[in-house]
């Protein structure tokens, strides 16, 4: 069992999952995907209480900390080795989920890849930013 501490920069865990936040508002703003995301969703976007945005930025925070556990724990020190541990994460589990919710729940599968699309581009960010925070920290330390 390795009991060596893990390296986790939490400074970069909370910027890195608040601009995944951020990056998230621009992929469903008008400019990007929100005309599709408005035009397929069955729930009008007023009909959500004021109070759940203020834990949206909950998924993103747990998600960079996780990935920079991993990246800490399995020494991705490389961003492009990071990049395909995430690729493989989001396929495994988005994609699938996304799939599933399109096979069986009846969403339409514009919905469907526009929510995929979204954590694949916050992933890949997440991904780059912490391996490369990673392995400024960890050139620092030796």
């Amino acid at each position: 069992m390795n009991t060596k501490p893990l390296s986790i920069n939490y400074t970069a865990v909370i910027v890195t999952g608040f601009i995944a936040f951020a990056l998230s508002g621009l992929w469903y703003s008008p400019m990007v995907f929100g005309s599709i995301w408005m035009n397929y969703r069955s729930a009008d976007v007023s009909s959500f209480p004021k109070w759940t945005m203020a834990f949206a930025p909950l998924r993103e925070l747990i998600a960079s900390y996780v990935l920079a556990l991993l990246i800490s724990r399995l020494h991705l020190f490389q961003w492009k080795s990071a990049v395909k541990l995430i690729l493989l994460l989001w396929l495994a589990f988005h994609a699938v989920g996304m799939a599933g919710a399109i096979l069986w729940d009846n969403m339409a599968w514009q919905l469907g890849a526009v929510h995929a699309g979204d954590w694949l581009m916050k992933m890949v960010f997440m991904a780059v930013v912490l391996s490369k925070w990673h392995n400024k920290k960890s050139a620092q330390n030796v």
